[in-house]
């Protein structure tokens, strides 16, 4: 008797596991528990990577902005292929304190591509009479006469459909730097001189802190980041910092005036003299030059021929050398 009732209650158990097997079967699929790579998209800005409005010329120095979006499927299957994809547009003002999104919980519908092949690169080209006319009735600052101003910001999301009707959201169903991309407007005034290039040089006298020795010769690279002064070097203590490497820095004309002024961690400074066409020597001072006697000058060529301007100028040496 004792092992009879055993026996019937292990039996009632393995029924009552059944039925839970039973009804999971019915409710739930295989495809439920299979995870799915959704299709990607890479965005490649163009050249502009925002408008560039010039504040002493009170005109727009380019008018449109492109960049190229680069579909990934899922995999190589038939339903994943992608067969279509939506760029929508979100607009932000700025009202005051508040930030204002115009373009709802979807965005504004912009552009659309269909009949998609494999690994494309659709080219999205946004002019500012585009984006302006797609959000004018949104608006809430009306006085624009040029239609976009400086605070202005737009962003674009990437809606996805493939073979099987399956809809990828970026906004929703993605993470990461290449879901969504935003620009904006530049505005100040636009320098006269154009100071990027590479610059051969030879180093005439140094430290005993510094590297390398007296005669050595390199180039470096000055880089346009704005209309606006803004520039990066990539090494401005001319191959002889204390370790040998590289110094970069960014580089900036202060208000356009000549006057070169460098932002990196030991604040190195510039002194600029011998202006003579394209050439000129560069004496840099910065943190650790009266300790360590690591300074250097060197004559420096502009790469392209033309002329330094007459009047450029550092604001070094740095205090206390």
């Amino acid at each position: 008797m004792k092992y009879t009732r055993y026996i019937t209650i292990l039996m009632a158990f393995i029924l009552l596991i059944s039925g839970f097997t039973s009804c999971d079967e019915e409710s739930f699929s295989k495809g439920d528990f299979e995870w799915r790579q959704e299709p990607m998209t890479f965005v490649t800005p163009g050249e502009s990577k925002n408008y560039v409005f010039l504040n002493n010329a009170q005109v727009f120095l380019n008018n449109e902005i492109n960049f190229t979006a680069s579909v990934l499927p899922a995999s190589d299957t038939d339903a994943d292929k992608v067969i279509k994809l939506e760029v929508f547009a979100y607009f932000y003002e700025i009202d005051g304190d508040e930030t204002i999104v115009h373009g709802g919980d979807t965005g504004k519908l912009f552009d659309s591509f269909t009949d998609i092949p494999d690994y494309s690169d659709l080219q999205v080209t946004v002019s500012i009479d585009d984006i302006y006319s797609l959000f004018e009735s949104d608006l809430v600052n009306t006085n624009r006469p040029d239609k976009l101003v400086a605070t202005d910001l737009i962003q674009f999301k990437w809606v996805v459909t493939d073979a099987s009707g399956r809809v990828t959201d970026t906004r929703i169903d993605c993470s990461g730097t290449h879901c969504h991309y935003m620009f904006g407007v530049e505005a100040g005034d636009d320098c006269p001189n154009d100071l990027s290039g590479v610059l051969n040089y030879e180093i005439i006298d140094k430290g005993s802190g510094a590297t390398g020795a007296i005669g050595q010769t390199g180039t470096v690279t000055i880089t346009r980041v704005s209309y606006f002064g803004e520039y990066t070097i990539d090494d401005c203590q001319f191959g002889t910092s204390w370790n040998g490497s590289k110094f970069p820095a960014g580089l900036f004309d202060q208000d356009c005036a000549n006057l070169i002024i460098l932002e990196e961690s030991n604040s190195t400074m510039w002194e600029i003299t011998n202006i003579n066409g394209p050439t000129c020597d560069i004496t840099y001072t910065y943190y650790y030059t009266a300790g360590y006697d690591e300074w250097a000058t060197a004559r420096v060529t502009r790469a392209d021929g033309k002329d330094w301007p007459a009047d450029l100028r550092g604001e070094g040496p740095y205090p206390g050398n």
